[in-house]
């Protein structure tokens, strides 16, 4: 699509969409105000002016979708009116002397002025203060393009390539704060020849099936409390009965569920969860990629949620957990399994999902993505298709639960998923042995008692002489522990 020049309205935004190429809608009423659309159709308000006897420059203002249209159009003509002034407004900040502006000070600059979530903040101060905290009282000023070149080969000898990265494209966002006339990080990379943006990891980052297995069976042996006890002088001391404790293996299994991130564990609080309608509603606020996302509690997913206590020291958190909490008890207990950060449990669901045949849009879907659930203005306006949406979230989170079932059974990736599993597991076949019970049999009675949701699901599929079976096996079983 060509470039335009029209009025912006909601209908100029209704009406983007992607053609392969970057093009720009520009604003005939206020002159340098416009919309940069990229080859995948996301879109942003964008400004462009001349500096007063200077160059010059283009600054992006925010997503379309986050920023109302009359907010853009005046943070626009802000920005120009800057600029006849011969000032740079993308350096224009209400603050101090430049001699008296150090790194801590601009760092609390951008973490206070800019809409940046609790969690993201506490990534900046954490990669600022690891890999620059030396730095934190000196004045930006003394911050070379050669110092930053420096330090980054240090942090090179004993820090992966992406980290290092990461704390680059912090402190280049910090600085962005002060009145420096350029940016030190963007000098270092042209000067020093080395790019900030993270790259392509050399090795997978998703579970495969047998990882997925010791996932459910973490699960399986995990506990939701604890024993509490009291010390009366005694070895033993005085049990006070089971005190609630965050579930490291619950809230990782949930994640891999829904195709999550980490956050959608540590934001999830109680109010958000309606086990009327069972969805869970995500605000805008609460995501990164600021979009509102909900999700059905179908099958393992209701049952790990119904299952969760309310616990003593975060009452409002369904898991119990902080940002913190998380990312200490994930490294101690997950990662051993998984060998991967927590991001790999979001990748997990959507690698195996197109084993059995959704595509990218139908997985798009699933992962909240922009350019899936993006549409005309009629679907944006007034047909929101939240219900159809809903109804292939169930289909595709169902399908994942019984893929994961399909590789505890010892299935491979070519075979097909069957959808009669307990009738799958043999039971009612032959006499079974108790002192050598199949493992598929001990798998279907595992599922009975942890997922019962999901398990009903099952059991509409399954014929009746299975189930009888069945209920003669829980039986038996029972009359064991018993």
């Amino acid at each position: 699509m060509a470039n335009t020049t029209t009025k912006i309205t909601l209908l100029t935004l209704g009406a983007i969409k992607p053609t392969g190429t970057v093009y720009f809608i520009r604003d005939r009423e206020l002159i340098g105000f416009a919309i940069k659309v990229t080859a995948k159709g996301q879109a942003s308000f964008i400004v462009e002016q001349r500096i007063k006897s200077g160059h010059t420059f283009r600054h992006t203002i925010g997503n379309v979708e986050h920023i109302p249209i009359n907010s853009a159009r005046a943070k626009a003509h802000e920005m120009i009116a800057i600029a006849k002034r011969g000032i740079d407004p993308r350096y224009q900040q209400p603050s101090k002397p430049l001699e008296t502006q150090t790194l801590g000070w601009c760092l609390e600059q951008h973490i206070n002025t800019n809409n940046i979530a609790e969690s993201t903040k506490c990534t900046y101060r954490n990669q600022i203060n690891n890999a620059f905290g030396d730095w934190l009282r000196q004045p930006v000023e003394n911050i070379t393009p050669d110092r930053i070149a420096e330090r980054r080969l240090k942090l090179l000898q004993d820090k992966s390539t992406n980290y290092v990265n990461a704390c680059l494209r912090a402190l280049k966002a910090v600085l962005n704060n002060s009145d420096l006339p350029s940016n030190p990080v963007k000098v270092a990379g042209k000067k020093h020849r080395f790019s900030v943006q993270s790259t392509t990891t050399e090795h997978e980052e998703f579970l495969r099936k047998d990882e997925i297995v010791k996932l459910f069976d973490g699960y399986r042996t995990s506990s939701n409390f604890t024993e509490a006890y009291i010390d009366d002088g005694d070895n033993d001391g005085i049990y006070l009965g089971n005190r609630p404790q965050p579930n490291i293996f619950a809230a990782c299994l949930y994640l891999m569920l829904i195709g999550g991130r980490e956050q959608d564990v540590y934001n999830l609080t109680w109010n958000m969860v309606d086990h009327t309608n069972g969805i869970i509603s995500y605000p805008a606020r609460s995501r990164k990629d600021k979009k509102r996302h909900n999700i059905p509690m179908i099958g393992m997913i209701k049952d790990i949620i119904a299952e969760q206590p309310k616990h003593t020291r975060h009452p409002n958190l369904v898991f119990g957990m902080t940002h913190e909490m998380f990312r200490r008890r994930y490294n101690q207990s997950i990662r051993p399994i998984t060998g991967h950060t927590s991001k790999s449990l979001r990748k997990t669901f959507a690698e195996h999902m197109g084993l059995d045949r959704y595509d990218s849009t139908d997985v798009g879907i699933a992962l909240n993505h922009s350019q899936a659930i993006s549409g005309t203005v009629t679907s944006k306006h007034y047909q929101s298709g939240a219900l159809i949406i809903e109804r292939q979230l169930r289909e595709i989170f169902l399908a994942f639960q019984m893929r994961c079932v399909h590789y505890a059974m010892g299935y491979s990736y070519d075979d097909d998923v069957k959808s009669d599993i307990l009738g799958d597991a043999g039971i009612g076949d032959e006499p079974i042995n108790l002192n050598e019970i199949p493992d598929k049999v001990l798998i279907t009675t595992f599922l009975n008692a942890t997922f019962p949701t999901f398990c009903k699901l099952l059991k509409d599929r399954t014929s009746p002489e299975t189930l009888d079976a069945f209920e003669g096996l829980e039986e038996v079983f029972h009359l064991m522990n018993a």
